[in-house]
C-alpha cells in the first residue's frame, strides 16, 4: 500500500512538503522561544497590584495554552518529517491508504486520511489516547 502513496506523491512533491514542514517547525520553535515568552516569565518576579492579578493570570493561562498547542504542533511536524525520512509520508497510519494531496496541502503533518481521522475523532477511547500523548 505504501507504494500506492509513492505513486501519488512524487519525490519532488515530498521534497516540497519537507521544506514546508521544516519552515513551519522553525516558525513554531521561534514562537516557543520568543521574546514574549521571556517577558511573560520575567513578569512573575514583579509585584502586581491586586486588581491586575485576574488579567495577568488570564494572560498567563492563554500563553501557557498557546505554548502547549505549539509543542503539540511541533511534535506532529517532527513526526511527519520522520515519516518522510522513513518513506511512509503520505500514507495513512490507520488504513495504509494514500492521504490525498489536498489534505496534505492543507495539513502537511496529517497522519491519517480524512475518513480515518473522522472515525478516530468520534472514538472516545482514541481521544483519551491523543490527549494523554499531548500531556507528556
Amino acid at each position: 500500500m505504501a507504494k500506492q502513496a509513492a505513486k501519488v506523491l512524487t519525490k519532488t512533491r515530498v521534497r516540497r512538503f519537507k521544506v514546508i514542514l521544516e519552515e513551519k517547525a522553525q516558525e513554531t520553535r521561534n514562537n516557543l522561544g520568543s521574546l514574549k515568552a521571556a517577558n511573560m516569565l520575567a513578569r512573575g518576579q514583579d509585584p502586581v497590584a491586586l486588581e491586575d492579578l485576574p488579567v495577568q493570570s488570564h494572560e498567563e493561562w492563554i500563553f501557557l495554552n498557546r505554548n502547549n498547542i505549539d509543542v503539540m504542533l511541533l511534535r506532529e511536524i517532527e513526526d511527519a518529517l520522520t515519516r518522510i525520512d522513513g518513506g511512509g509520508y503520505g500514507t495513512c497510519s490507520e488504513c495504509d491508504e494514500p492521504i490525498s494531496s489536498m489534505r496534505l496541502r492543507a495539513l502537511p503533518w496529517a497522519r491519517y486520511c480524512v475518513p480515518c481521522q473522522e472515525e478516530l475523532s468520534d472514538d472516545p477511547e482514541e481521544k483519551s489516547k491523543q490527549s494523554h500523548l499531548y500531556s507528556l
